[in-house]
C-alpha cells in the first residue's frame, strides 16, 4: 500500500537535498572578512578573486559577480543593448527569470517550443520565432543539459541576433568539449542555494567581448564612471564580500561535488532502467555533451496511470523522497503575468510605442506535453547512492500501484 494511503513509506527519514557543509577554512575566511570591516566588493579581495577563478574555469576573458541570477540576465541583456521595441526569444519551460529579465529590459519576450528529447529550446522553433525585431535569444541549459549551441550560433550568424546562455542550472556542463557559459556572446549564472555552487544568493555574467563586459560593469554599479559621475542607467547589482568568500571556495570544490552528483545520478538511472520506455522517460545526454545534473527530469506516462502527475509527486513525498518537485508545471505564457500583460504598467513593454506590434502567445505543444508529465528530482552533493536506490524503489512502488 502507498504511504499516502496509510502504508509504510520506503524511507522513514525523508531524503533531503542540501548544499555541501562549509569547512573550517571557509568559516575562518568569513570571520576574517567580518573582522576587517571590508564587506563590499569595491574595497575587498574575495569577489575579485572569485571573478578571476570563474573566468579561468570557464575559459573566458571576463566574469563579473552580481547579486543573483535574475539580475545577471538583466545585466547581460542590457549589456547587449536590448531595450524598448526589441524582442527576445526564449523557452516557456523554465524558471520565470529567463523571460522576466527580458521584461526588466523593457523588451518583449517571445516563446519558442522545446525539444522533447532534451527539454531544451528547439532551434527550428526558435528560427520560426525570429523577426526583424529580434535582438537576442536566451538559451537555457535546462537542468544541467547543454542546449544545441552549434545550431544557435548558426542562427546568430544568419539573423544577426545575440545568444545569451542562461547557465543558472548548468555550471560544469560541457558541449562538444567546451564548458557551457563560454560559447554564446554573453552567459549568466545563478548561485542560489540549490545550484551547483552557492553563496546563498549570487550570480555572474561572463563574456569574451570587452565592450559587453565594460557595459555590464557600469550597469552593475549605478552606471558610475567616476565619483558621482554617471554615464548610463545602472543599478546596484553588486555581490558582497561574504558572498564572494562562499562562491570562491565553492567553485574550488565544484569538481568533487560534481563527482558526488554523478554517482547519485548513475545509481538512480541504473535502478530506473526497467521503467524506461514504459512508465517513464528520462532525458539523457547525447555523446558529445556532459550533463551537470542540477535536476533529474523524469517524464511520467500519465496516460498509463490512474492518477495525475501531481498525485505522483505527493505520493513520492509520502514515501520519503523529499527532493521531488515539479519543474515546471505551467509554460510561462500561460501564467497570469503573460496573460494579463500589465508589465511595467499600462501594458508596457507590449504597448511600447517603439514596438507597435502584437505578440500572440499561442500554445506550444511540446512545452505543454512536458509540463503535464515532468517530475523533478533536485540533485545535491550530499545525496548518496543509497538515497538513489531508495528513490528508485519509491518511484517503482508508486508507479506500479498507479499503473492502469
Amino acid at each position: 500500500m502507498l504511504a499516502i494511503n496509510g502504508g509504510k513509506p520506503v524511507r522513514e527519514t525523508p531524503i533531503v537535498a542540501r548544499p555541501v557543509v562549509y569547512s573550517e577554512e571557509v568559516l575562518q575566511a568569513i570571520a576574517d572578512v567580518l573582522k576587517s570591516g571590508i564587506l563590499t566588493a569595491q574595497h575587498g579581495k574575495w569577489v575579485k578573486a572569485f571573478e578571476s577563478e570563474l573566468a579561468s574555469y570557464l575559459g573566458v576573458r571576463h566574469a563579473l559577480a552580481v547579486a543573483n541570477g535574475t539580475v545577471a540576465l538583466h545585466t547581460a541583456l542590457k549589456a547587449l543593448g536590448v531595450g524598448p521595441g526589441d524582442e527576445v526569444v526564449t523557452t516557456p519551460f523554465t524558471f520565470a527569470a529567463s523571460a522576466t529579465a527580458v521584461l526588466h529590459a523593457n523588451a518583449v519576450p517571445v516563446f519558442a517550443d522545446i525539444d522533447r528529447e532534451t527539454l531544451n529550446l528547439d532551434p527550428a522553433s526558435v528560427e520560426e520565432a525570429i523577426t526583424d525585431k529580434t535582438k537576442a535569444v536566451v538559451v537555457v541549459h535546462l537542468a544541467g543539459m547543454p542546449a544545441e549551441m552549434d545550431q544557435f550560433l548558426k542562427l546568430a550568424d544568419r539573423y544577426g541576433v545575440k545568444i545569451v546562455e542562461d547557465t543558472a542550472q548548468a555550471l560544469g556542463a560541457e558541449y562538444r568539449g567546451r564548458r557551457v557559459g563560454s560559447i554564446g556572446h554573453v552567459s549568466t549564472f545563478s548561485f542560489y542555494a540549490t545550484k551547483h555552487i552557492t553563496s546563498g544568493e549570487g550570480g555572474a555574467v561572463a563574456t569574451d567581448v570587452a565592450a559587453y563586459a565594460e557595459r555590464a560593469r557600469l550597469i552593475r554599479a549605478h552606471g558610475e564612471v567616476g565619483k558621482y559621475s554617471y554615464e548610463l542607467l545602472g543599478y546596484n547589482y553588486r555581490m558582497t564580500e561574504i558572498q564572494g568568500v562562499l562562491a570562491y571556495y565553492q567553485l574550488r570544490q565544484l569538481p568533487e561535488m560534481q563527482k558526488r552528483r554523478e554517482a547519485y545520478v548513475k545509481a538512480l538511472l541504473e535502478e530506473l532502467t526497467p521503467l524506461e520506455g514504459d512508465l517513464i522517460t528520462v532525458p539523457r545526454p547525447k555523446p558529445y555533451v556532459k550533463h551537470s545534473w542540477h535536476l533529474v527530469q523524469i517524464l511520467v506516462a500519465i496516460e498509463k496511470l490512474t492518477k495525475p502527475r501531481d498525485f505522483v509527486v505527493e505520493a513520492l513525498r509520502a514515501e520519503g523522497v523529499g527532493n521531488v518537485f515539479v519543474a515546471y508545471p505551467t509554460p510561462l505564457y500561460k501564467t497570469p503575468l503573460f496573460q494579463k500583460r500589465e508589465g511595467h504598467g499600462l501594458g508596457c513593454p507590449w504597448t511600447c510605442p517603439y514596438y507597435r506590434r502584437k505578440v500572440e502567445y499561442r500554445p506550444l505543444p511540446n512545452a505543454e506535453w512536458a509540463a503535464e508529465r515532468v517530475v523533478s528530482l533536485l540533485v545535491m552533493p550530499n545525496l548518496t547512492e543509497q538515497d538513489a536506490v531508495d528513490t528508485a524503489k519509491a518511484i517503482r512502488k508508486v508507479l506500479g500501484e498507479l499503473k492502469r
